[in-house]
């Protein structure tokens, strides 16, 4: 498991040997091996940070390219063609054999 708040550069980590450890730009601050009590101080810590930074309003030129890349996104991934008409669908004939 891995959480993080990039603006304070803010980890909490498992390590492979079952700890659970929480550092604060590359710095060790807390570490313990129950996963409730690191969350706990995760969230702790990370609601005091951000207070320190605070979030920051876009502005409309970064909300309108933001939109501009999700819709193109989004227009990649559709299989419809609007150009070509939808196939009929064939209706199987019987496949029943006797034998």
């Amino acid at each position: 498991m891995n959480l993080s708040f990039l603006p304070g550069e803010l980890q909490l980590q498992k390590l492979q040997d079952g700890m659970y450890v929480i550092t604060v730009r590359g710095e060790e601050v807390f570490s313990t091996r129950v996963e409730k009590k690191a969350i706990v101080e995760f969230n702790k810590i990370r609601r005091e940070m951000e207070a320190m930074f605070p979030p920051t309003e876009l502005t409309r030129e970064e909300k309108t390219k933001l939109l501009l890349k999700y819709i193109g996104e989004r227009r990649v991934g559709l299989d419809h063609n609007s150009f070509r008409p939808d196939e009929k669908k064939k209706k199987s004939g019987s496949t029943r054999t006797f034998g």
